[in-house]
Parts: structure tokens; C-alpha cells; sequence
């Protein structure tokens, strides 16, 4: 009897994943627990494992393409003795099944920021799909209920941000469903949008559409976007628009700072598998320390029943975003309740999450939570720079590059130069509900504790 494999539910907040590749294919024999898939969400991507021993009858979608949680993605046939790794030939003797044709990607397989990667020869102009037609301005049918559990969180979002009645649009998705391209093209009309200017199919607000169109050169290199890349255009283009963003900034001497790193450099080398001390964990003590003190900034701005955002919560746990480069992107793993970590519980933390991240084997669950959001530049940084906030969140701190300067220092009451670890840290913070004063008294806090130094291991 066929079994269906379905989409898994990869995090509390995720709803819908892409098959980014195959682990096998129709005809093959698999067994219980071996990888068959690899899916990817918007946090991070996660092997799929097979549910039973059998043969692979028939995927049900393509590479790239967008499911929601709970979507059947592929058949096993139960029963078939599973003798050899996936990708082996079936047994002898065995009919093969019969091929099914992949179904054809519905229409919001576009809608979603996971749509197949579209491979484009560098020699030839970039071929773009005709605009989509926009709908009447005014609908003939009935008001009628919008079943809000089949809105995509895309769908929601500009719903929300531009307080649309959905009920006027016309959806072309599968039973109706109104997609990211039915909002556009109601968008485009300049009756929707309450006589603004009309947008153009496919450049929503922070859609990478919205780029000027050019055709590529002779020699040039198309590199179409992700869904980790799409996912970082749309959410930092939606924090730009929606935040009345202040950054503010300190300069902070890290004599003391470095002073604990080279003692415990000294001592580590003698104690077997102690984590590398960077000055990261440091600007990760000092911020939670602060959080405690300015609970304002450890908040997130909350919609109310009629949509507006109108509302924060100040959030008990203190949950640290850490930045982090990988060869895909930029991600941002969580320490969950960081306020409960040592230094060196921090320098784990962050050196474990880190690892995962760049070798692939962060869980969605490890990128979900957040609270506030450290920014790293690494070891090649520059002196300061402005970070931009992570929605929902209220605040991002941003540490720069730990330059020796010559600075004005005073000793038994006289001025004099001196040589010093010197860095900038750079803080935003959402001005809708952090005023400048707790905003400010919270970088200051945060300067006064890492030249304090007192940072017991």
C-alpha cells in the first residue's frame, strides 16, 4: 500500500518549505530513516527522512518548488525490500512503475520566496514574463468571507501593511486562493491604493523585482536569488519601510576586555577542549546585562484584532540573535535564554551556533525566537556601521573593529595620550515605542560594562 510522504513541519512559525533537492528518484529502493529530500525554509535547511522501507513510486513535486506543511511531496510503495542505498537500481524481476508526470507548479508557486532557481544563459537578454493583468477596479460578486487559514504569511503581511479588504480581490490560486500576484496586480491600480502611483506587476514593496530591468552583457553572470536571499531582501526592505529607525553610537575603550582575554588565553592552553574567547562574548554579556535593565528594548511591537500595529510586549526571556556569514547568506542563529549563560556558557553558545550555520546543520527551531540581534562584522570589519533592525524585534546592536588608537586618557589628574583597543558600537532601535532616552541609556550601559571589564568566566 502506497505511503505518502509529506511536507514535515520544520519549526513552530514555519508553514511551508521547498524540495531544494532530491535524495532519490522513482524507481529507487529506500529504507526507513535514509535522507530522501532536502527542504529549505526561510530559517534554514533540514534533511528529509524517509517514514518506511520500500520503493519510491512516484515525486510529487518538482525541485523548487513550494509546499505547504502537511503536503504530500513523494509515494513510497510499502513492502519492497529495501536491499541496497537510495539511488540503487530496482530488484530484478520487479515492473517498474509506471511514469507520472510532474504536476504543474501552481500559481503561487511564484508567490513564494522559494521559487525555482531559473537558469539563464549569460550570452542572451533576460526573457521576462508579460505583467500579469490587473483586475477591475470594483468586484460584481458578493462580499464574501476570506478564509484567512489558506492566506500565505506573504499574502497577510501586505494585506496587513496596506489594510486591504481581500475580499475585493479576486483570487487565481488553487480553490480561489489568493496569491502574492492577485495583491500585486490589485495594487497596481491606483483605485487600491487610495490614488497613489500604481506598482508595477512584481515589484511590491521589498519584492527583488522591484530592481530596475536591464539586460544582461556578453560575459555577464546571472545569479538568480535564493530563497535565503529573497527571504533577507524582503524582510530587510519591509524593517527599512515599516521602522522609524535612530542609531546611535559609543566609542569604548576594551583595555579591561582585553586584559581577561589574555589572561585566560594564558590559562586556557592548559585546560582541554576551553572555547575560544573572542570579544564577541563580552558584547553579549554586557548586552543581556542591559536588557535586564532596559526591558523596553528586549520588546516586540504586536498587531491588534483590527490589524494595526498598536500594541508591544515586553518579552520575559531574553533570547540573543548572533549574526552569522555563511556561503549562502547572511543568518542569524538564537541563544534562548541567554540571560542564564556564563562567558564561556556565551563563547559555546555562539561558537556552536556559528559552526552550524556555516556547515549547514542549523535546525529551524535555533534561527526562531529571537529577541534582539547582535551584529558581527568579523575579523576583517571596518570601524562602525548601521544595522538594520530584525522585525520584529526593537533593537540591534552592531559592534565594529577593535582598532589601537591614540587616545586622550587622564592620569592623577592630568591628560596625556595613550595606546588603546578602541571600538565603536553602533545601536538602532525602533523610535515607535524606544524614546531616545532609555534608547541611549541602554548603549551607554553597555559601553560602561566592557570598559568596566568585570566579567566573571
Amino acid at each position: 500500500m502506497p505511503t505518502n510522504v509529506v511536507m514535515p513541519q520544520l519549526g513552530e512559525s514555519v508553514v511551508e518549505g521547498v524540495v531544494v533537492k532530491w535524495r532519490v528518484k522513482e524507481g529507487d529502493l529506500v529504507k526507513a530513516d535514509d535522507p530522501i529530500a532536502e527542504v529549505e525554509t526561510d530559517k534554514a535547511t533540514t534533511e528529509v527522512p524517509s517514514p518506511a522501507t520500500g520503493r519510491v513510486l512516484r515525486l510529487l513535486v518538482k525541485e523548487g518548488q513550494t509546499i505547504g506543511v502537511g503536503k504530500a511531496i513523494l509515494e513510497i510503495e510499502d513492502g519492497v525490500a529495501a536491499a541496497g542505498a537510495p539511488g540503487a537500481a530496482p530488484t530484478q524481476g520487479a515492473a517498474p512503475p509506471q511514469a507520472a508526470a510532474l504536476p504543474t507548479p501552481s500559481p503561487d508557486e511564484g508567490e513564494s520566496a522559494g521559487s525555482a532557481p531559473v537558469q539563464v544563459p549569460v550570452s542572451a537578454p533576460l526573457v521576462l514574463k508579460a505583467p500579469v493583468k490587473a483586475q477591475p477596479a470594483t468586484s460584481t460578486r458578493p462580499q464574501a468571507r476570506v478564509d484567512e487559514a489558506r492566506l500565505s504569511p506573504v499574502v497577510r503581511k501586505m494585506a496587513d501593511e496596506y489594510q486591504l479588504d481581500l475580499s475585493l480581490i479576486q483570487g487565481t490560486g488553487d480553490g480561489g486562493r489568493i496569491t502574492k500576484k492577485d495583491v500585486q496586480a490589485f495594487l497596481a491600480r491606483p483605485q487600491a491604493a487610495g490614488g497613489k502611483a500604481p506598482l508595477a506587476p512584481g515589484s511590491a514593496p521589498g519584492s527583488p523585482g522591484s530592481a530596475p530591468r536591464t539586460a544582461p552583457a556578453a560575459g555577464d553572470q546571472v545569479i538568480p536569488f535564493t530563497r535565503r536571499r529573497r527571504v533577507i531582501a524582503e524582510r530587510m526592505s519591509l524593517s527599512r519601510r515599516t521602522i522609524p529607525e535612530v542609531t546611535t553610537f559609543s566609542e569604548v575603550d576594551m583595555s579591561r576586555i582585553a586584559q581577561v582575554r589574555a589572561r585566560y588565553k594564558a590559562q586556557a592552553g592548559k585546560t582541554p577542549g576551553a572555547p575560544k574567547l573572542t570579544y564577541l562574548p563580552f558584547i553579549c554579556a554586557a548586552a543581556v546585562q542591559a536588557l535586564r535593565e532596559y526591558p523596553i528594548v528586549n520588546a516586540q511591537i504586536v498587531s491588534s484584532a483590527g490589524g494595526a500595529e498598536d500594541a508591544y510586549v515586553l518579552k520575559a526571556d531574553i533570547n540573543l540573535g548572533v549574526a552569522v556569514d555563511t556561503d549562502e547568506g547572511l543568518i542569524v542563529p538564537v541563544m534562548k535564554h541567554a540571560d542564564e549563560l556564563s562567558l564561556l556558557g556565551l563563547a559555546r553558545a555562539t561558537d556552536a551556533l556559528g559552526e552550524k550555520g556555516r556547515t549547514g546543520k542549523i535546525t529551524p527551531d535555533e534561527m526562531a525566537g529571537g529577541t534582539f540581534t547582535i551584529s558581527n562584522p568579523g575579523l576583517k570589519g571596518n570601524l562602525f556601521g548601521t544595522p538594520i533592525i530584525n522585525l520584529p524585534q526593537v533593537g540591534c546592536l552592531r559592534m565594529g573593529e577593535v582598532v589601537k588608537r591614540a587616545v586622550v586618557v587622564e592620569r592623577d589628574g592630568e591628560d596625556t595620550l595613550a595606546i588603546r583597543p578602541m571600538m565603536y558600537l553602533a545601536f538602532a532601535y525602533d523610535h515607535r515605542i524606544v524614546d531616545g532616552v532609555p534608547g541611549n541609556a541602554f548603549l551607554h550601559r553597555v559601553t560602561e560594562l566592557l570598559e568596566a571589564g568585570d566579567f566573571p568566566l
